[in-house]
This record gives C-alpha cells, sequence and structure tokens, in this order.
C-alpha cells in the first residue's frame, strides 16, 4: 500500500479544485477513466518506461479505491531501490483514506500546475530521497506520482523535475 505524506499537497488540491478556478481543471469529468489494476502501468507509455530506463512494472490494486502500478529502476534484491510509483484515485475519498496516521509529516507542499491543472509537490529527505506529486485529473479523481531513490542519488531539482515531467506526459497521453 502506498503511504501517501501528501497531508499539505492533498488539503491544497482538494480545496483548490472545489472552487473553480479555469486554471485547475480544464474540463469538470476527469480526463482518466477506467483505470484498473490491469491498465494503471499503461499510464506510463512504453516509450516513457524506455526513457525512465525502467526494468520492471508492477501494478498493484488497492484496497481503498485506487490502484497503482510500481516503476523499478533497479532490480527487486536492490538494496538501495530507485523508481516511481504512479497510482490513480477515481474518487477524492479513495485519496483521502490511503494517508495514514504513522506518516511521516511532510515537508511544506508547493503549489503548482502541471499541464493546466492543480498539483501539490513535496520532496521528502531521510534513507530516502522522494518527490511526490498529486495533479487535480478532475471529477473527484486524482493521479499521484512519486520518485524515490537512495540519499543523495539525485539532486533536489532532479526529483522535482522527474515528477513533474511524468506527470505531464501521462497528462499529455490521456489527451491523445
Amino acid at each position: 500500500m502506498i503511504a501517501l505524506a501528501v497531508g499539505a499537497g492533498l488539503g491544497y488540491v482538494l480545496g483548490h479544485s472545489s472552487r473553480s478556478t479555469n486554471a485547475s481543471t480544464p474540463e469538470s469529468a476527469s480526463i482518466i477513466a477506467g483505470v484498473n489494476k490491469k491498465t494503471v502501468c499503461k499510464l506510463v507509455s512504453d516509450a516513457m518506461q524506455q526513457q525512465l530506463s525502467i526494468r520492471e512494472a508492477s501494478p498493484m490494486a488497492e484496497e481503498k479505491g485506487g490502484t497503482s502500478c510500481y516503476l523499478m529502476m533497479t532490480e527487486d534484491s536492490a538494496a538501495e531501490p530507485a523508481g516511481f510509483v504512479v497510482a490513480f484515485y477515481p474518487t477524492t475519498a479513495s485519496l483521502q483514506q490511503t494517508v495514514d496516521g504513522t506518516d511521516v509529516i511532510p515537508e511544506k507542499a508547493e503549489p503548482l500546475l502541471i499541464e493546466g491543472r492543480a498539483a501539490a509537490r513535496q520532496v521528502l529527505y531521510g534513507d530516502a530521497w522522494k518527490a511526490q506529486l498529486t495533479v487535480d485529473v478532475g471529477d473527484g479523481a486524482t493521479l499521484y506520482i512519486e520518485r524515490f531513490g537512495p540519499k543523495d542519488s539525485l539532486s533536489e531539482r532532479e526529483l522535482r523535475r522527474s515528477v513533474d515531467d511524468l506527470a505531464a506526459s501521462v497528462l499529455r497521453g490521456q489527451k491523445t
């Protein structure tokens, strides 16, 4: 299960999407639909997976209504794994249910726009460094992207850019 440490970011996306602003929700209907355990890894195109040096894409169904895919850049046996998580939550409630009380208190989330949609991003440090991004994809649905890797393996800028770029790629792929 993905433990989201997106408390502040979640609040921003939910609060921002509840107010109707043209910049954050170009269309009211979700631009991502019909995602399930079999199709979640296809949110990231084969070309993008190759560009990211993904070795294995493993779908994982969430019991709370969301669906996720682990995109591993390292082998399963790696002492310090690196890769991405891409998840889709069809409702606000399904995203909120993934937040548990054991999460590390997150850094303040940064609001931004990804492909014209409201988003919030955080960078977390520790033994593993993570950048987490939630994007409002319309109709209460949320796209979640996480980039993780060993401490000091990427700069903060590279972490931020990697989740932003992957989210933009997924959103552009849904428009075609």
